[in-house]
């Protein structure tokens, strides 16, 4: 005769191993694989945001030693390798002079060029 136990034991178990196969083949990431990729994403940003600053710098310097320039009142803004050059300048030969020398400065993606002409500065 079979033990009602028994069988109930191996349905349970059955349900059991069909429930952890099921459970096993979802892939969520563990706590620790979660803070590795959130770490991993505040390197990128801090990596990302140095080489922007390293940029713009570079593009300052850049316009402070073009010929023809006046680039004191020029801001330089970069992000992810798309500058934006605000500011004023006196002519508007400078205003291009700006764009053209932001643009030959390695690692320019884009250039915006928002520099105005005004009056000279006193």
């Amino acid at each position: 005769m079979i033990n009602p136990h028994q069988n109930l034991h191996a349905l349970f178990a059955a349900a059991l191993l069909a429930f952890a196969g099921n459970a096993m083949a979802q892939a969520t990431p563990t706590p620790a694989e979660g803070a590795f990729a959130s770490a991993s994403a505040v390197v990128s940003t801090k990596a990302s945001k140095a080489a922007d600053r390293k940029l713009a710098h570079r593009i300052a310097t850049v316009l402070e030693r073009t010929r023809g320039l006046n680039a004191a009142r020029i801001l330089v803004k970069v992000r992810d390798g798309h500058v934006t050059l605000n500011g004023s300048v006196t002519d508007n030969e400078q205003v291009s002079l700006a764009a053209d020398a932001a643009r030959q400065v390695d690692g320019v993606k884009t250039v915006e060029n928002f520099v105005r002409v005004s009056g000279p500065s006193l």
